[in-house]
């Protein structure tokens, strides 16, 4: 495994102040990860695979259709019952794909190196999911493998779209309100915001088939007026991305989880 920059940090959530900590990574790996997504289509899921083996993780594929596969990485607790991370890295092809989902997917493997630096409640497990933009057929295939109690154990999906072109935002009428509320109490801690962004008229993501199956979903994205006109477009690039607003998503997202684990529903 590659050395990489950590440093530890903590903070008292502002529920029942209870101390959570995370080794984060430093903002040049997760720029160098982010750039890693400049590949070609058919070169993507070899790309995320090999990052979650170098950072550590034994990768599981299950395959989707044709030689699309979902790339799995499982960062074992204390419980089996999971909180499930998700992120999809096919693109359209008219740009570089980055915004629209390599900033998700790459972000996958940063959280599963940050949070294993910690004994673990639940069970996490990072999905880079395949065919999100072919009817999410990654996230479906998924869903549909699972069993109804495997289903019923899930403690939440957080699926992470489109991240690193402004500010964290939350779609708000998607999440579930528990989710919501947990969200707004680790921003509350960082002293600052997760704004409501819906995205409904937009199109449909990869917490469509988890909240079909009655899961806990909730979606974190960047988008705006403004930066949705880039999406399926040659504006999606990695120029597109504002690494600050990126490695920020990165720590409040990466406390978010770690917040998840630790309170029982």
């Amino acid at each position: 495994m590659r050395c990489v920059a950590f440093w530890l940090a903590s903070l008292i959530s502002a529920c029942a102040g209870e101390r959570l900590e995370v080794g984060l990574l430093d903002q040049k790996v997760i720029e160098q990860r982010l750039a890693k997504g400049l590949v070609s289509y058919d070169q993507r899921e070899a790309t995320v695979a090999d990052l979650f083996r170098e950072a550590g993780c034994t990768v599981q594929l299950q395959k989707v259709s044709g030689h699309s596969e979902n790339v799995i990485c499982t960062l074992p607790g204390e419980s089996n019952d999971p909180i499930i991370v998700g992120g999809h890295y096919d693109f359209i092809s008219k740009g570089q794909g980055i915004i629209d989902d390599w900033s998700g997917a790459a972000m996958l493997v940063s959280l599963y190196q940050s949070l294993k630096t910690h004994p673990r409640k639940h069970t996490f497990v990072f999905v880079a999911f395949a065919q999100e933009e072919v009817a999410l057929n990654g996230s479906r295939k998924y869903v549909h493998s699972l069993s109804r109690e495997q289903l019923s154990g899930i403690r939440a999906f957080v699926n992470l779209e489109c991240l690193g072109t402004s500010p964290l935002k939350v779609w708000g009428s998607r999440a579930t309100p528990e989710l919501l509320q947990d969200l707004e109490r680790i921003a509350a801690t960082f002293k600052t915001s997760v704004p409501i962004v819906n995205v409904d008229k937009v199109g449909d993501d990869d917490s469509r088939p988890f909240l079909d199956a009655k899961v806990r979903v909730i979606t974190l994205h960047s988008i705006t007026q403004q930066t949705i006109a880039w999406l399926h477009t040659k504006l999606d690039r990695l120029d597109a991305i504002r690494i600050q607003d990126y490695y920020d998503s990165y720590k409040l997202i990466a406390f978010f989880l770690t917040y998840l684990d630790s309170i029982p529903r």
